[in-house]
């Protein structure tokens, strides 16, 4: 029994009934046989009478009985078990409850109170079953919290109100390295990796104690030493009185998602070969550039640079070598500027500079030169070594453009220049770059149209023998006839064609047409026999992977041998360390292809390679013999090529001679063969066939 059970918490719903009865009231709270009436007289209470009773004593005289027997009232305070023993000494089978008023408010039984107990019993029984349902289910979720705990793959610290750890979990000691028992009673600055500063740490307890809460980025230490980024919550855990208990921090390891991340920006804005800032992060960079000279008045300059004949390079020595060959570049490029200047991949293999130099473009001239010579080495990549050279344009901002575009396209156009220049340069923009830049993107869609249309022809010059005149040899010159240009020299249109990589096409239509001219010669008796034909060929095309096919081929195809066409390098070409013929001459050399070198005397020839390749011929260079006649040294000069080539067992041949004194000293200096306009133009086949049987005695085969 619950001994604070009270009248008024166990019989409240009877009392309530019999508040309801004012007079004659039924009272019948247990639903037992008992039957109590109330007597009243003008709202007065007189007494209570059973059924029984008042059957067999009505009227007033049973009233005023009942009145002078009734039991003392309980009150509504009354505890349970004093009414129980009210109940035993007052023998009776039910007593009066009254309030503190002395207001009558109903009866209670012995049924109705043992009820009132089993039920009071009853719900003691089902709240201790709630409550220790209740407990049941909060073990289970401590269990489940526990479990969650240790298995989440989030790290969890939980620290007391002054940040001192006193938990962690398995995820923690995983990813940090610590174990529990090294990391207990200490701070997690333990952790500070030295990557924030100090404010960055106010920052975020003043978060924490102003909001209760904190997260973001964080840079840690592991216990090994290692810097790593993590995404941290921080929450503050709160009593019932609002003060702060402990801290709660649940953070990821995100060094994998900042990887990919990286790798997702370093696509977007690097060149994945070179790793340099590629386009689009290079105009951000300008633009950036572009604003800070604006605010501070002040210009910057920018480079263009492209490697010289790289194509044919990646051409002749593969595409991984020309890969390799960029990222070498990269790395001297980047090697040699500021960490406030720029270096980006524009594509394929142009570079461009932003260099953060206010006082002039002038400025940037050293840079240039050191760009250059950084270059002086050669490249090597699996037994292949090549050189390269570089070609600058520099343009200055606000000067020579005061807009992206334009300042780009202008240092675009000095590049070209450096290029026209001789390549291995550099040079300054200038207003007049951009109509040579128009010029020659016509002279190049000019070439184009008349390789595809036909507007090439061949020009036969003759050669003859100085001793005795016979016609030994021809030269084939190649021309170009443009409807809306006219007639472009070869002095225009063979770098041009060498610059876009029209070269090789050009290269196989001359060699193509001179062999079948070359045929028909053959074919209808009228050459001397031996007559050399001679075709200018460019360095570049000695870089084709395939020189039997680019040179052999269209020989046998019209029947010829190697020895029929005899090609001219230039010295300067066959000596250029940039564009190395040496392989290629080399190869062709053991299949039987002869060759001449053109423009003799202009550079500095090893001589080793007149000997080493099938070399029968050198010409003389036409700037030598123009002074001849006038020029003392000019003639010592040809005088000397002329005593080297015979002791070296080859023939000389004078270029460019144009009159009798030119004629008559070269005879008096031994030279072997003479061409020039003193014997002959250069002529049309059908005009160059008519020519021939003027030469009547054959030359042998040289």
């Amino acid at each position: 029994m619950n001994p604070r059970l009270t009248l008024r918490q166990a019989l409240s719903p009877m009392l309530a009934r019999v508040q309801a009865e004012l007079r004659y009231g039924e009272i019948d709270g247990d639903g037992s046989d008992l039957r109590v009436f109330a007597v009243f007289d003008d709202e007065r209470l007189l007494g209570l009478v059973s059924e029984k009773q008042a059957m067999l004593f009505p009227g007033r005289i049973f009233a005023d009985l009942i009145v002078l027997r009734q039991p003392r009232p309980l009150t509504e305070d009354t505890p349970l078990e004093q009414a129980i023993d009210r109940l035993e000494e007052s023998r009776s089978d039910f007593l009066p409850v009254q309030d503190a008023d002395g207001k009558f408010l109903g009866v209670i039984t012995r049924a109705s109170l043992f009820g009132a107990l089993a039920k009071s019993e009853h719900t003691l029984n089902e709240e201790r079953a709630s409550l220790i349902r209740q407990l049941q289910t909060e073990l289970d979720n401590r269990r489940i919290a526990t479990s969650v705990f240790e298995t989440t793959s989030e790290g969890i610290v939980v620290t007391d109100a002054q940040a001192h750890i006193i938990l962690v979990n398995r995820a923690f000691t995983e990813t940090t390295g610590y174990t529990p028992d090294e990391v207990r009673g200490q701070t997690p600055h333990l952790f500070s990796s030295g990557h924030h500063k100090h404010d960055f740490y106010e920052n975020m307890w003043a978060s924490i104690t102003q909001t209760g809460a904190w997260s973001g980025e964080i840079w840690n230490r592991r216990k090994n030493g290692e810097i790593y980024p993590e995404w941290l919550h921080i929450n503050a855990i709160r009593d019932d009185a609002g003060n702060v208990t402990h801290h709660v921090g649940v953070f990821s390891d995100i060094s994998q998602h900042k990887t990919v991340q990286k790798r997702l920006h370093d696509l977007a804005y690097y060149d994945a070969l070179t790793h340099l800032p590629n386009r689009q992060l290079f105009y951000e960079r300008l633009e950036q550039a572009v604003a800070i000279a604006d605010r501070d008045r002040r210009g910057f300059t920018l480079l263009f640079l492209d490697f010289d004949r790289f194509k044919e390079i990646n051409d002749s020595l593969g595409h991984r070598f020309g890969d390799q060959l960029l990222v070498e570049a990269a790395q001297r490029l980047r090697s040699l500027i500021r960490t406030t200047d720029t270096v980006a991949r524009w594509g394929g293999d142009e570079f461009i500079l932003i260099l953060q130099e206010p006082e002039g473009a002038w400025k940037a001239a050293p840079v240039a030169r050191k760009i250059i010579h950084a270059f002086d080495s050669p490249v090597r990549f699996n037994g292949n070594e090549t050189y390269i050279s570089a070609s600058i344009g520099i343009a200055r901002y606000p000067d020579d453009g005061d807009s992206m575009e334009l300042l780009v396209s202008n240092a675009d156009a000095a590049m070209y220049r450096a290029k026209g220049n001789g390549r291995a340069c550099y040079s300054f923009y200038t207003p007049e770059l951009n109509q040579h830049l128009v010029e020659h993107l016509k002279l190049e869609n000019a070439l184009r149209t008349c390789l595809h249309e036909g507007g090439l022809t061949l020009a036969w010059q003759p050669q003859f023998r100085l001793a005795d005149g016979l016609l030994t040899g021809v030269e084939v010159l190649t021309r170009c006839h443009h409807s809306g240009l006219g007639d472009i020299p070869p002095v225009k249109f063979i770098p041009i064609a060498e610059e876009c990589g029209l070269i090789f096409e050009l290269g196989q239509w001359v060699l193509n047409e001179a062999a079948s001219h070359a045929a028909q010669l053959c074919n209808c008796g009228t050459p001397p026999e031996g007559l050399r034909v001679a075709v200018n060929i460019s360095p570049l095309q000695m870089r084709n992977r395939d020189l039997a096919q680019e040179f052999i081929e269209p020989l046998m195809k019209h029947g010829l041998t190697p020895a029929c066409i005899e090609l001219e390098i230039t010295e300067s070409a066959l000596m250029s360390k940039e564009f190395s013929a040496e392989d290629g001459l080399q190869k062709l050399s053991d299949l039987g292809m002869h060759f001449a070198i053109d423009d003799f005397g202009t550079g500095y020839s090893n001589l080793a390679y007149l000997k080493r390749f099938a070399v029968h011929r050198l010409k003389i260079d036409r700037a030598f013999i123009q002074e001849i006649a006038e020029s003392e040294t000019d003639r010592q000069i040809v005088a000397a090529i002329i005593s080297m080539g015979h002791s070296l067992g080859l023939k000389l041949v004078a270029e460019g001679v144009e009159t009798e004194a030119q004629k008559n000293i070269l005879m008096q200096l031994e030279c072997d063969e003479v061409q020039g306009f003193l014997f002959g133009r250069p002529l049309p086949f059908d005009e160059f066939v008519k020519l021939l049987p003027a030469h009547e005695n054959p030359c042998k085969s040289h």
